[in-house]
C-alpha cells in the first residue's frame, strides 16, 4: 500500500501494544448495546461526539487531472472562539492515479474529470464519492484519509469511556459499499489512533465509512 509517512506505521505498532494492555478483553464479534449496534448497516460505525461541530462543506467538488496531483478536503466547522477547524476527510489523487472513466475510456495526460464527495449520513459519517464507475490505477491508487477526532469516544454506547472503547478503536477500518443495498466490505487500512486518523487506498468510487 502506498502511504507517505513512515511515522504512521510506527504509531500502528504502538497502538497494538496499548490495545494488548486494555483492562478488559473484548470479543470483536460480540453484539454491542442497541444504542451502538448499527443493525441497518451491519457494521459498528462511529458517530459524532456530543457537541461536535457540524461539517462545514458537506458537498465537495473538484477536478482531478491526469498528470497532476490534486487533493480536496472536507472540514468540520471551527469551534466557537477558534479560527481553525479540523479536517474530516482528505482525498488525494496522484499524477498517475486516473485510470478510466465510468464508460471505460482510459485517461491520457491532460484529461480531467469532476469528482464529488458528499456526506450523505451525518449521524453515521457516511461519505459518497462520485462519479460511480471511475477507476484508479491499482499500482498508483488515489487515497482517502479520515480524521475521527470529533467522534464519540464511547464506542459501545454504555455510558463509560474505558479500555473496552480503546480496544474497539484499535479495530477501526475504512469500509465501503457499492450501493445502499450492497454489504459493507472491510478495506485494508492504516490506523493511527494517536492522531485520530485512518487511511486507505482507493481504486474505485462508492460509499465509505469508518467502522469495526
Amino acid at each position: 500500500m502506498r502511504f507517505r509517512h513512515a511515522a504512521v506505521l510506527a504509531l500502528v505498532a504502538v497502538v497494538t501494544i496499548v490495545a494488548g494492555c486494555a483492562d478488559a478483553a473484548v470479543d470483536p464479534q460480540a453484539p454491542l448495546t442497541p444504542t451502538a449496534r448499527d443493525t441497518s448497516l451491519l457494521v459498528n460505525s462511529l458517530s459524532p461526539a456530543p457537541g461536535a461541530p457540524a461539517i462545514a462543506n458537506p458537498v465537495v467538488a473538484f477536478y482531478a487531472k491526469a498528470g497532476d496531483s490534486r487533493q480536496a478536503f472536507m472540514y468540520y466547522r471551527s469551534r466557537p472562539g477558534r479560527s481553525d477547524s479540523t479536517v474530516f476527510i482528505r482525498f488525494r489523487v496522484s499524477k498517475g492515479s486516473l485510470l478510466s472513466r465510468p464508460n471505460g475510456t482510459p485517461f491520457v495526460d491532460g484529461d480531467s474529470i469532476l469528482i464529488t464527495m458528499t456526506l450523505i449520513d451525518p449521524a453515521r459519517l457516511i461519505v459518497r464519492f462520485e462519479p460511480s464507475g471511475l477507476r484508479f490505477a491499482p499500482l498508483d491508487p488515489a487515497d482517502i484519509k479520515f480524521n475521527f477526532r470529533e467522534t464519540n469516544d464511547d464506542r459501545n454506547g454504555d455510558g463509560v469511556v474505558d479500555g473496552t472503547d480503546a480496544t474497539y478503536t484499535s479495530l477501526l477500518s475504512i469500509w465501503k459499499r457499492e450501493n445502499v443495498s450492497a454489504p459493507w466490505l472491510k478495506q485494508s487500512s492504516v490506523l493511527a489512533p494517536a492522531l485520530h486518523e485512518i487511511e486507505a487506498d482507493v481504486t474505485g468510487f462508492t460509499d465509505y465509512i469508518i467502522a469495526w
